[in-house]
């Protein structure tokens, strides 16, 4: 009675959009038509630190408004259905088989205050659905500045050294290594992060995040949904 009280005053939301949905569900009937899965292929890190870097879904509209719930209004929950699109970008997009998966860390005062560190929630869920660890492997070292009014030149000397290995280098010596952030754009911190890890000894180290700066359309959300379904029958 409670239960049902609850959903009534309370009924489950999208976490893209926030429509109301039935129980169950993650994603409104809206968004699987009209949110878009990023079908780019994986970028290539010009400084050689990571072997592919790609993402779920374009940072935009309503998938920008579920990351910035994610990322600054407490809706952790948002993490599983982004961590869902995730792996199908790293099955379909990058293709790789991965050891373990990592996090871009956040600094103590910002994890402090926010009370935890949304890609280390996308990174979990993540390795919930690969069925393969995760692991804290990197910590930051300082400050940083805020990306989004820098060019992509500042952006590196931004992360410069930023980032230290917190985990002992066996952890990731010689493994695959999947490093999970929230949004991609010009992949300077992922860049920053595996350099880290390749000086550790891990084999190979990707980036994926939930979504990416635009460059081009590609297919709905519901496609995911649908390629899910062939795959069962």
């Amino acid at each position: 009675m409670i239960g049902k009280l609850k959903t009534l005053l309370f009924p489950p939301r999208c976490a893209l959009c926030g429509t109301p949905i039935r129980e169950g569900e993650e994603v409104g009937p809206l968004c699987r038509e009209q949110v878009v899965l990023n079908t780019a292929p994986p970028r290539l890190d010009a400084n050689g630190a990571f072997d592919g870097a790609t993402a779920g879904l374009w940072y935009e509209d309503s998938v920008r408004r579920a990351i910035h719930g994610l990322k600054y209004y407490e809706k952790q929950n948002y993490a599983r259905p982004l961590a869902r699109v995730m792996e199908y970008a790293l099955r379909h997009k990058l293709g790789e088989e991965i050891d373990l998966i990592t996090f871009v860390p956040t600094n103590r005062k910002t994890k402090r205050r926010r009370g935890y560190n949304q890609a280390e929630l996308l990174a979990r869920e993540l390795a919930k659905r690969c069925g393969v660890p995760c692991v804290a492997a990197l910590e930051k070292t300082r400050e940083t500045h805020a990306m989004h009014d820098l060019t992509p030149a500042m952006r590196r000397e931004n992360v410069k050294d930023a980032f230290c290995l917190c985990c002992t280098p066996e952890t990731v010596k010689g493994k695959r290594v999947l490093v999970a952030d929230d949004v991609l754009t010009t992949g300077a911190t992922l860049s920053a992060c595996a350099a880290v890890l390749k000086k550790a000894g891990a084999e190979r180290v990707f980036g994926l995040c939930a979504a990416a700066t635009r460059r081009k359309l590609s297919r709905p959300l519901a496609y995911l949904e649908k390629e899910e379904t062939d795959a069962k029958l």
